[in-house]
């Protein structure tokens, strides 16, 4: 009976001993600060991105990271596909997607490279802002003054013809007598209209680019690979200019000075008229340029071909400058490597043939979990944006990470739904894609709050202390309870006992 006693006696003090660890553990983790938790994992359906939490993911501000440490917009300093050389002799190269926003490709973007007849798409762009296609110009002597042996259109002195004649001889056949009457007619002189071309490549933000000349060839023009990358799509964004980028040939009519004359554009990616080799349906226009002094260069805009190219429609923007051209020894005139042009295709297949577009956050898509101090449970996060990107055909969302910079460091309770709780980076090795704002999916309450209020009579005092009498009310319950189960099991054990001794008096009885 003894034994049993202090066998009882002991096992309800070894579970007194377990309740108060528990208790003090469990207000020891309730009230203390929680650190910014690793992001948990997601049912694949909720996130199909390879998730990654820190507490500052970036120093820079929101929204610059995509820039600086990315390929987000024509600004991205960290193109998808790197910036190691990739094509030939091109000293610069640059291939955007515009609907995206994606730099894909650069090299040497932002060095400072002569334009050469690339700077008539400026001269044609001021010309548009400030004529009518059917305007009547009046040829004057300066056309003369172009540089000698260069392209011209066969202007005369007193001529007479159209804003629109003139401004295809400019860009068909990259006429420098047409680019020099152009200016006159607008400004009166030359370097009153440089002043316009200038004023106009800083409003659209180019930032190493400066004329000296209507028609790029001089010696102190300047420009870069992402400049003309800006440049083409403010042209592609005037339905004139996209229309006569376009354009494989024209004709100018008889004039009371000249007789009919006919032009064919010398981009050869539009026009298999000349050379075969480079013409692709993808491209829908440009600008060439080759001065001997300068290379040659090309600026195109570039459109996925739905029977060729990977699903997911892409439209690209393609410069490349200052590309080496090489002639026959024996015939100086005839070029056996265009440069340009082949730097265009191989730039043009680098994109379409290993890139695709993929939608890369979608409003409503569950992004990850955030530990929140004192609350009943994580929170669950959530963008609320549709973002595009463009991706290595490869890859797949398992490829791409998240980063998480929480707000003001940290989450407490509570935590409203659809409150701004982080910020998010998604990435492609290097590359900063995209970033978004991630928004509470639901609410998080404090910790035991259930909604529920119970109303007293009592009144508490004291808020430091009551945290000590709660934990003190919740060891006496459990006491209590021990006691009474002690109590209970030593009833039952003594009823047995009874039981048993008088069994054996009967039995004793029987045997009499």
């Amino acid at each position: 009976m003894k034994k049993m006693k202090c066998i009882s006696l002991l096992l309800c003090m070894s579970l007194l001993l377990q309740a108060l660890a528990i208790t003090g553990t469990a207000a020891e983790t309730t009230g203390a600060p929680v650190e910014t938790a690793g992001a948990a994992t997601l049912p694949s359906e909720q996130a199909s991105a390879q998730t990654q939490s820190t507490q500052a993911a970036e120093d820079l501000p929101f929204g610059t990271a995509c820039v600086q440490n990315g390929c987000r917009t024509i600004e991205g300093m960290v193109p998808l596909a790197g910036s190691d050389r990739k094509l030939e002799s091109a000293q610069a190269a640059f291939l955007y997607e515009v609907d995206t926003g994606t730099v894909v490709y650069s090299y040497n973007p932002d060095v400072k490279i002569s334009p050469g007849s690339l700077t008539k798409l400026v001269t044609g762009m001021v010309v548009l802002q400030h004529c009518e296609m059917d305007e009547i110009v009046t040829i004057t002597g300066d056309v003369h003054r172009r540089p000698a042996g260069s392209i011209h259109a066969g202007l005369k002195t007193d001529e007479e013809i159209s804003v629109k004649d003139l401004i295809h001889c400019l860009l068909l056949e990259s006429a420098n007598d047409a680019a020099i009457a152009l200016a006159v007619h607008v400004a009166g002189n030359q370097s009153s209209f440089i002043t316009l071309m200038n004023q106009w490549v800083t409003s659209i933000g180019c930032t190493n680019t400066q004329f000296e000349s209507v028609h790029g060839l001089d010696d102190n023009s300047m420009t870069s690979a992402r400049d003309m990358a800006r440049i083409m799509m403010a042209a592609n964004e005037n339905e004139t200019m996209v229309e006569i980028l376009g354009t494989l040939s024209y004709t100018v009519g008889a004039t009371n000075k000249n007789e009919e004359r006919s032009f064919r554009t010398g981009n050869y990616m539009i026009d298999k008229g000349n050379i075969e080799d480079f013409q692709d349906s993808r491209v829908t226009g440009g600008m060439f340029s080759y001065v001997q002094a300068y290379g040659a260069s090309l600026v195109v805009s570039m459109e996925t071909d739905p029977e060729e190219d990977p699903p997911g429609e892409m439209q690209f923007i393609g410069v490349v400058l200052g590309c080496t051209r090489t002639f026959d020894p024996n015939l100086e005139w005839k070029a056996i490597v265009y440069g340009n042009f082949n730097e265009m295709t191989d730039l043009m297949k680098l994109g379409f043939n290993n890139f695709k577009v993929n939608r890369i956050i979608y409003d409503g898509m569950t992004l990850s979990q955030f530990a929140v101090a004192g609350g009943e449970c994580n929170a669950v996060g959530q963008a609320r944006v549709d973002i595009d990107s463009v991706v290595p055909i490869s890859a797949n969302m398992n490829n791409l990470y998240m980063t998480f910079n929480i707000t003001d460091g940290g989450l407490t309770a509570p935590v409203k739904k659809d409150d701004l709780i982080a910020t998010m980076q998604i990435k492609y090795l290097n590359s900063v894609l995209a970033e978004a704002e991630v928004y509470a999916m639901g609410s998080v309450s404090v910790a035991g709050d259930n909604g529920v209020t119970i109303h007293g009579t009592e009144v508490q005092t004291g808020g430091d202390g009551s945290g000590v009498l709660s934990v003190i009310g919740t060891i006496c319950v459990i006491v209590l309870g021990l006691v009474a189960a002690y109590l209970a099991f030593n009833s039952y054990m003594r009823s047995r006992m009874r039981a048993r001794r008088r069994k054996r008096r009967a039995d004793r009885r029987r045997n009499y």
